[in-house]
């Protein structure tokens, strides 16, 4: 597999949806400029614990710290002195932010596989699976094979044109023929260049909007496990992962026509939580375009009803995008394939492509057969409505217009919507598609 390449500027948005279905992640330097990628590995976990999720940040490099210089807060002991001289675990984890929590090395160690081969890695990992947290460890490469811990993805920190073919850093590549995936390369600049959006204009205004963090409002709760995941469940509030959005403050929208002022003064309610284990939550936006009939049509080029939405989203003063979201897919990672699958097709340009966690959608209907449900979205597309089909876990079939991020996100759609005539409902988006 072809692995995906992003800049250090692009990855941090994607972060938290990369990492969404994951709970110990290493970045690991393919390069000398270590203070590079140790900045690099600080914004990624900054931007994490800023989307609502708890974050524990380790520097492994034992025998020449890196992360030291972007730590706000840090303790003299670190890693070494929780795992090999039995200093507590609340003491060594600082809080750099509100759910971003940092270990240093502390005392340079004697023996560095003291701390890499350490088995209290596994119950560490296990806590932070239990509570819906993510460890992100700073590893060198050298280390990756030494440590005892199944990983459940690296992300490589390397300048542009790097292989991970093992043959410059062999510790990568032992680790990823142990099966370990590999999400990211993270290059020094943009591997290739994104294209020119096109021009603004007084009403439709358009630019790839940046991803919208999501919080996961978590239930507090104390663990029995030893580590610094009982710690921060014990002492900073660590909770499970909920499946809640935020919602977002946006300027209203334009008024269009007489009476859309009302429907764009609010957004819909949120509908009840659901249950997670039917949620299509993730899509990924490929394009965006400053008037509506070119998204559209971009749109029908990926298989019309069965697969793309066009979301209007008004971002504040740079006016109404539409966005281009094809998918809706249990996991940041079933959305991730799909994208690696265009790209190796050339449907979409590398590096373009963002996976979004859009959870909400609005449902304009409901249909016992997917036929009925194919002539009413067919229906629908005709009169420049992005309609798409999901089935149902019941056998029926939703047919559903756009996919957004956070309940504030639909006004404008939900205007346009009211000024087509159509009746809809703010939903999750649920069902059996993968």
């Amino acid at each position: 597999m072809t692995p995906r390449e992003v800049t250090p500027t692009h990855f941090p948005n994607l972060a938290a949806t990369l990492f969404a279905d994951r709970t110990v992640i290493a970045f690991t330097p393919a390069t000398n400029d270590v203070a590079w990628a140790a900045s690099a590995a600080w914004a990624a976990a900054r931007a994490v614990a800023r989307a609502g999720r708890r974050v524990g940040l380790v520097d492994l490099s034992l025998e020449r710290p890196a992360l030291h210089p972007g730590a706000t807060d840090s303790a003299d002991e670190g890693i070494v002195d929780a795992f090999v001289f039995g200093v507590s675990m609340g003491h060594v984890a600082r809080e750099q932010e509100p759910d971003l929590y940092f270990i240093s090395v502390g005392t340079v160690p004697t023996d560095p596989n003291q701390v890499w081969a350490n088995e209290r890695w596994r119950r560490l990992a296990r806590g932070f699976r239990q509570e819906g947290a993510l460890l992100l460890l700073f590893v060198p490469p050298a280390a990756l094979p030494r440590l005892n811990l199944e990983l459940d993805g690296l992300v490589v920190l390397a300048p542009v044109g790097y292989a991970p073919d093992g043959l410059t850093f062999p510790g990568i590549g032992e680790r990823l023929k142990r099966g370990t995936p590999l999400i990211a390369i993270v290059c020094t600049e943009r591997s290739a260049p994104r294209p020119t959006p096109p021009p603004r204009r007084p009403s439709f205004g358009l630019r790839p909007p940046p991803r919208r963090p999501v919080v996961r409002p978590g239930v507090i709760a104390a663990v029995a496990v030893v580590g610094l995941a009982a710690v921060l469940a014990v002492r900073f509030g660590l909770g499970s992962d909920g499946s809640q959005p935020a919602a977002v403050a946006e300027e209203p929208v334009p008024d269009s026509s007489a009476g859309a002022s009302a429907a764009a003064a609010a957004a819909p309610a949120a509908p009840a939580a659901p249950n997670p284990g039917d949620s299509l939550f993730y899509s990924v936006q490929v394009a965006a375009f400053n008037r509506a009939d070119q998204a559209a049509a971009y749109a029908q080029d990926f298989g019309g009803a069965d697969a793309a939405t066009v979301s209007p989203v008004r971002l504040g003063r740079q006016g109404l995008w539409f966005r281009v979201i094809i998918g809706a897919f249990p996991t940041a990672s079933d959305a991730d394939s799909l994208l690696r699958a265009w790209w190796r097709r050339g449907a979409v340009e590398r590096p373009n492509g963002t996976i979004l966690r859009t959870p909400h959608a609005f449902l304009v209907g409901r249909e016992a057969t997917p036929e009925a449900a194919h002539e009413l979205a067919g229906g629908l597309r005709r009169r420049g409505v992005a309609a798409y089909i999901v089935p149902a876990p019941d056998g029926s079939a939703l047919v559903l217009v756009g996919a957004f991020e956070a309940p504030d996100q639909t006004r404008a759609a939900d205007s346009l919507l009211r000024l087509t005539g159509l009746s809809a409902t703010l939903a999750y988006r649920m069902g059996t598609r993968r």
